[in-house]
């Protein structure tokens, strides 16, 4: 059959599940369409991910489904109804909520409309009520559903969306045997945090850096990797201003946007993640996976797995002066610290493999055509 995704941009945790998906669905044998941006209101697809597409014979087209002015948007919808009425998909798969009520607008009327399976990662802080609404028009027109965290899955059926099309589906990590072995110990003057995401305020790496400096009161040589992209400029400028004034030019490294994540994940001693809100925190998974212990705060995402004590330290409050001392005191006991490494790992393999994701999904597609063809009958 035909699948269409549509995201907005090909970037970050998302563009990689959609490579992902893309992946086994061309392995089973399916024709294979994505639909981004490209660029928009200065932001891009990443280019790994276009190539990524492109080895896998993966067809791309351009139609902006990230900018909701309606002088952007209309536009859009009616070139999305064009592709869909020349490509007849049997599922177009909506990763955001612009997509999501792009496509249902633009195949509502017409017969023999494709299944719509909508899929909700996050939703960024301070969003307008104007935006939501917007999102859960889209969802609550989809056929079926998919979320990933329990708090957006809450969300969504709040929001409207019939409980038999709300989908909650973990996505898995699939992790080499090569990569699931920890690097042996280096000698080192103390320990190395790291944390992996988009340099963004909802990634909270200013208050990272604050916690670095409290931190170095009681353990001066312990030290920050800060691997990602930049997402957002201003922000970016802010983390370099933190890190030159308070001293932390050598004990701070910016690592940028990397191919081969898990060299540096297992090379730390410690994932520290300060996030407000993730999708699920597929950063966070693959730091357990290979063994590497996880303190971070209880965001949505995170909190499904994380278990304080057992599968990582959960960090409580905004004070850079008490996470720093629940730091210090997860570092110092290293046998705790060991068992609850092990722990997550076992509980990322035992709850988050990538071939239960396909799984899930197809069954997923599967429901969203049977209420495609029942609309179409109504």
């Amino acid at each position: 059959m035909t699948i269409v995704h549509v995201i907005p941009f090909l970037w970050s945790g998302a563009g990689r599940v959609v490579i992902r998906l893309c992946e086994a669905q061309r392995r089973s044998g399916h024709a294979v369409h994505v639909v981004t941006s490209v660029n928009s209101r200065g932001l891009s697809d990443w280019q790994p991910h276009r190539r990524a597409a492109s080895r896998l014979g993966v067809r791309h087209h351009r139609i902006d489904t990230f900018d909701r002015d309606p002088a952007s948007f209309w536009p859009a919808t009616g070139a999305i109804g064009d592709l869909l009425n020349h490509l007849r998909p049997a599922v177009v798969h909506a990763h955001a909520g612009v997509p999501a009520a792009a496509v249902a607008m633009a195949v509502a009327g017409t017969t023999g409309r494709p299944a719509i399976v909508g899929q909700l990662y996050s939703w960024g802080p301070n969003r307008p009520a104007w935006m939501d609404q917007m999102d859960l028009w889209g969802f609550r027109n989809a056929d079926a559903v998919i979320a990933s965290a329990r708090a957006y899955h809450h969300l969504l059926a709040a929001g409207g969306v019939e409980a038999r099309r709300l989908h909650l589906v973990r996505l898995g990590i699939d992790v080499a045997p090569e990569k699931n072995q920890s690097l042996r110990p280096r000698p080192r003057s103390g320990p190395r945090l790291g944390f992996v995401g988009r340099i963004e305020p909802r990634k909270d790496q200013r208050g990272l850096v604050a916690l670095l400096s409290e931190l170095r009161r009681h353990q001066p040589a312990v030290t920050l990797d800060l691997v990602g992209p930049v997402a957002d400029p201003a922000y970016d400028a802010l983390v370099d201003a933190d890190i030159r004034r308070l001293g932390l030019e050598g004990h701070v490294r910016r690592v940028g946007q990397v191919r081969d994540v898990w060299r540096h994940l297992r090379s730390w001693d410690l994932f520290v993640s300060l996030s407000t809100d993730e999708g699920q925190g597929l950063a966070v998974l693959e730091a357990m996976s290979v063994g590497v212990p996880v303190a971070a705060r209880s965001a949505p995402g995170i909190e499904d797995y994380l278990e304080d004590g057992r599968t990582g330290i959960v960090l409580r409050g905004t004070s850079s002066k008490h996470l720093a001392r629940a730091l210090r005191l997860g570092l110092a006991d290293v046998p705790v610290l060991a068992r609850i490494a092990r722990r997550g790992a076992a509980m990322v393999v035992r709850r988050y493999r990538w071939q239960e994701t396909i799984a899930r999904v197809e069954a997923v597609y599967a429901c969203a055509i049977d209420d495609a063809k029942r609309r179409r009958r109504t």
